[in-house]
């Protein structure tokens, strides 16, 4: 009997203005590299993330002045959503979101409301200060959970007494009732920490470590809770 088809497990990134730069593509560069070793030699490798980005406009300029386009709009994305297997918020600019109580705060509202899908877990994995729009919609209460450091105190206010807060690369909880598993990273950089977890947990070390070889990163660990 032939092997089964390994799974490629659909991502969906949201990109607000003014994001951090580094928030989105390095999650999307460590992702996108992830091919399950067994498939390597095949003419067409399988890729263990099918990335896909949406945003409320055509275009997005992040805040070091990058312009970068949209596979879905929000429409679709909302539409689609159940499809999706990881929700992917990236930070920056968290003040003006928080201000205008704008996307990605509805889209994180929806994910975490999405009906249990049994034998399936879907993961919410903010970076930087997109884990400040997760307290904000309380999609963090009970749970354990880091920013980035320069912006602890706002984090504490928003989560309002209901979350632990730990300075870490990342935190990964346990998979709630409703086979929903939060994760939110630390500054920047750490959301490439985060990913690296993520792929050693649904592909193994050896496409871990071939995702690091490919990027020349050294992985460095958070917690799991």
């Amino acid at each position: 009997m032939a092997a089964a088809t390994p799974k490629s497990f659909k991502v969906l990134f949201h990109l607000h203005p003014r994001l951090d730069t580094l928030d989105f593509a390095g999650p999307l560069e460590a992702l996108s590299e992830a091919i399950y070793p067994s498939t390597k030699s095949l003419p067409t490798p399988i890729h263990v993330f099918e990335p896909t980005v949406t945003a409320g406009t055509e275009l997005v300029t992040s805040g070091q002045n990058c312009i970068f386009g949209r596979h879905i709009p929000l429409e679709d994305a909302y539409a689609q959503l159940a499809d999706f297997d990881v929700l992917v918020i990236p930070g920056g600019s968290s003040n003006v979101v928080l201000e205008a109580q704008s996307e990605p705060l509805n889209l994180i509202r929806a994910w975490c409301a999405l009906e249990k899908d049994e034998g399936r877990v879907r993961t919410l994995l903010s970076v930087c200060t997109g884990s400040l729009f997760l307290a904000q919609v309380g999609a963090l209460k009970g749970l354990v959970a880091t920013t980035h450091p320069y912006y602890f105190e706002k984090f504490a206010t928003l989560c309002g007494g209901q979350t632990t807060i730990v300075k870490e690369r990342y935190v990964v909880n346990r998979v709630k009732e409703n086979n929903l598993r939060v994760i939110t990273s630390g500054g920047v950089s750490c959301g490439l920490d985060a990913c690296m977890w993520l792929i050693n947990e649904v592909a193994g070390k050896e496409c871990v470590d071939g995702v690091l070889e490919m990027i020349q990163y050294a992985w460095r660990e958070g917690i799991v809770v």
